[in-house]
């Protein structure tokens, strides 16, 4: 009887040293490059993981929904006069697109951000609630952006790879819904 005291009680103490590794094992599977953003944006792993498990959370609460055909084809004519005002004003065409995310966002049902959240705040909510379906879009993003504050490479050149990160974000957005497994189901539409 002592004896299988003690192995049940090693059996919960081996299992609850594994479950934060699992935990974290989980997060970084599920978000990739964004598991790392987080970690430095937070300065510390439990941080990050609070606040990708409450991504989750959030997320599971939303209901999402395919665009229609119409709202695929208005959000494609958007794209495409974001793509023509580049080459006259790059600054403004990647503020647009910004305006196309947000809007193809909505329009799947992602909810708007928080009341009070300015500018880049709000923005940085609406791709926290993007990045549990599309990590890979938002991770290029951030990679984008990042390069843009540290490298040392041509304003044009810089606002172009954003350019690209917000099509990416567009072409997730255009998509299926993300499978019960994780994967997204593309509906062969694209912006």
């Amino acid at each position: 009887m002592v004896l299988a005291v003690i192995a049940i009680g090693l059996a919960i103490a081996a299992y609850l040293n594994l479950l934060p590794g699992s935990r974290s094992g989980k997060l970084k599977k599920h978000f990739g490059d964004e598991y790392q953003y987080a970690v430095e944006s937070h300065g510390d792993r439990e941080a990050a993981e609070r606040d990708l498990s409450e991504r989750l959370r959030r997320r599971r609460g939303m209901k999402l929904r395919d665009l229609t055909s119409n709202e695929v084809k208005a959000h494609d004519d958007a794209w495409a006069a974001v793509q023509q005002e580049f080459v006259d004003n790059p600054v403004r065409a990647v503020r647009d697109a910004q305006a196309v995310v947000e809007s193809a966002m909505a329009d799947r049902g992602y909810p708007d951000v928080r009341p009070g959240a300015e500018g880049g705040a709000g923005f940085e909510q609406r791709i926290r609630d993007l990045s549990v379906d599309h990590p890979a879009a938002v991770a290029a993003l951030r990679r984008a952006q990042r390069a843009g504050r540290t490298a040392d490479q041509s304003g044009t050149e810089h606002l172009r790879e954003e350019l690209v990160a917000y099509r990416g974000l567009v072409d997730a957005l255009a998509g299926g819904l993300p499978a019960a497994h994780g994967t997204a189901e593309h509906s062969g539409r694209r912006l």
